[in-house]
């Protein structure tokens, strides 16, 4: 797994075993796994130097003028670039280093002896400092995974440290500084946002599919990934492989993508069948004896199986570099939160315009919806948090419905099975967040870019929630010969799409008119005529039964049980109720067993994690450290 590593006045950090050496001197910068030439650019200017690590599409020139920018201090402009990428600024005696906006690129950082080491992944620093498992961010992640605040700062390490997004670590010698580089702005007008994302996004696909050798993009019968596709068509001078997964329950999916792939005769189109062998929860054996562990526990582990067989097939056709539409739904979406926003804002017309139209898409009275807005506008955030605390302390379970869906935050499903320790600990750590909610609220609070509204903070737990996924789905692609990128989540990307409040993209035809308005021109209207999509919930109930007998034995005796967040007994009679027979096979799965499948689906992800980690399969610095401390993290 490639990943980098540096230091800050510390003269004892051992340098990673495998490592080469980037630059050298007293604060040196290494690179770890075997990275592609073209993620590893470089530049030296006088007494500055600037490494670019990942996806970057820049140009050269593009590339002169950031570093020239960041010698006058400037450090937005380095985030502007197409593409996904880290980068380390050394100026004189400081260190400077940028993730990403959505996630998929963190910075982790950690003491060592009198200094700081840095890197893009926490499990070595975890190996280097022997930093035990953070059983509280652990079961905050498990119950409550839509609250992200409530890791702000940490990695799932006690002592590994992860900067913020929108935030440089600024390392001189052992003195650690964060500075923000994404300030709040005016939000844009509906036309300037779709412009902006019109350029943001032919630049994204466009210079990925000039520089692969091969180029590939899903194309799931989505309008996020049907714009991908031909948008890459359009810009590439040879073919671009356009690849459908077929599930047996989306056969609608297949068709759509079909009519697509023949609208260019650019896109060659490959329809992948959809075993049974690759259903969500199959060869969970292999998934835990697989090295090395992901970096993060995701859902994307229950479905490794699936993501085998798909690069699989996208490397047997040559493809080194394939684009998806993951994270679409995030950043061009409208979260139904952003109903509360238009009653914080007093626009009663137009709320309860938008509030028709998803009452009669759902079966509701306007008016229960309008009315659950209007409570949800007249409640902070900090309340909302101290509401949630009481529900979780008394183990009452999160509502199902849309009107679950406008508050400002919810526990998870899996809050059914916690311990009563788990849940204790937990609303002790949002009243905790809400104190410091309401004193950010009282003035104190400097980050001018913190979503005020509920539904523009649902959009950006949406982005990085997604990014937090994809992450753990180009872990797994590694090693495949296959490069996975997601345009969607680019920086310049994401600041378009969320440019607008969330209502703003949910005018006329819904989540998608501003992705429509981008690529007027570009694409074919009749290719984004399409407004519905294939319903995967069967064929993740599909899984859930067919490997039913691996996932009793996988939570037969939990870690997650062992480090007392979940009660052993609950979570297998939960799962005995949702792998029970059906007998008429054409029913429908229950309502409450589809609302527990994400939790599964968490739950199962985090216990192949832990369980990789304490089997040593984990990232580590090297042999010069600590032997046996990330084992004794999660024993």
């Amino acid at each position: 797994m490639r990943w980098f590593a540096g230091m800050s006045g510390s003269r004892t950090a051992p340098r990673p075993d495998g490592s080469t050496v980037l630059w050298e001197g007293p604060d040196p910068l290494w690179l770890v796994g075997d990275w592609p030439e073209d993620e590893v650019r470089t530049l030296v200017r006088g007494q500055i130097r600037m490494a670019v690590l990942g996806d970057c599409r820049a140009t050269d020139a593009e590339l002169e003028v950031g570093i020239a920018v960041a010698r006058g201090g400037g450090l937005r402009p380095l985030t502007t670039w197409p593409g996904s990428y880290h980068v380390v600024l050394r100026m004189g005696r400081r260190t400077l280093v940028l993730g990403d906006l959505a996630g998929l690129r963190p910075v982790f950082h950690a003491d060592h002896d009198e200094g700081v080491v840095y890197a893009s992944h926490a499990l070595p620093l975890a190996d280097l400092a022997g930093a035990r498992l953070d059983r509280g961010l652990m079961a905050a992640r498990l119950l409550c995974p839509e609250i992200p605040e409530l890791a702000s700062g940490s990695s799932l390490f006690a002592g590994v440290d992860r900067v913020d997004q929108g935030r440089a670590l600024v390392l001189t010698g052992p003195k650690r500084q964060f500075r923000r580089y994404e300030q709040g702005a005016a939000p844009l007008d509906f036309p300037a946002a779709a412009a902006a994302l019109r350029d943001a996004l032919t630049a994204a696909v466009g210079r990925r599919v000039d520089a692969a050798g091969k180029a590939g993009t899903d194309l799931s019968g989505g309008r996020d990934s049907t714009v991908l596709a031909l948008l890459a068509a359009r810009s590439a001078k040879h073919e671009v492989v356009a690849v459908t997964w077929s599930d047996a329950g989306a056969q609608d999916d297949v068709d759509y993508a079909s009519r697509v792939a023949t609208s260019s005769a650019r896109l060659k189109h490959l329809v992948v069948p959809g075993e049974a062998a690759c259903l969500p929860y199959s060869s969970l054996v292999d998934a835990f004896d697989a090295p090395p562990t992901t970096d993060l526990p995701a859902a994307p582990l229950v479905t490794a199986a699936r993501t085998a067989r798909h690069l699989a097939a996208v490397h047997e056709t040559g493809i080194d570099v394939h684009l998806t539409g993951y994270g679409g739904d995030a950043v061009l979406g409208t979260p139904l939160a952003y109903l509360a926003d238009l009653a914080m804002d007093r626009h009663p017309v137009a709320a309860m315009r938008h509030a028709r139209a998803w009452a009669r898409a759902a079966g509701m009275r306007p008016g229960d919806l309008s009315a659950a807005a209007r409570r949800v506008a007249r409640t902070g955030f900090d309340q909302a948090l101290a509401d949630l605390a009481g529900s979780v302390e008394r183990g009452e379970l999160p509502g199902t419905g849309l009107e679950s869906h406008l508050g400002w935050c919810a526990a998870a499903p899996t809050l059914a099975w916690a311990t009563g320790d788990a849940r204790a600990g937990m609303a002790a750590a949002l009243r905790t967040l809400a104190g410091q909610v309401a004193e950010a609220r009282g003035g104190r609070d400097d980050d001018p870019s913190a979503p005020r509204r509920p539904g523009d903070r649902a959009s950006w737990v949406a982005v990085r929630r997604s990014a937090e996924r994809h992450r753990v789905m180009q872990q797994l692609a590694e090693g495949t010969g296959v490069r996975v990128r997601a345009p969607y989540l680019d920086n310049a990307v994401v600041r378009a799409g969320l440019a607008l409040p969330a209502w703003a993209r949910g005018r006329g035809d819904g989540p998608r008119t501003l992705l429509h308005t981008a690529v007027e021109g570009l694409v074919p209207r009749s290719a984004l005529s399409r407004t519905g999509k294939g319903d995967y919930t069967v064929a993740e109930m599909r899984g859930l039964r067919r490997n039913a007998a691996d996932l009793r034995d996988l939570l037969a005796a939990p870690m997650l049980g062992e480090i007392g967040i979940l009660d052993q007994a609950a979570l297998r009679a939960a799962l005995d109720r949702a792998t029970r027979p059906i007998l008429d096979k054409r029913a429908e799965p229950g309502a409450d067993t589809v609302d527990l499948l994400g939790g599964f689906a968490d739950v199962v992800a985090a216990e192949l994690w832990l369980r990789g980690v304490a089997a040593g399969r984990a990232l580590r610095w090297g042999a010069s450290s600590k032997a046996g401390t990330v084992i004794a993290a999660v024993a």
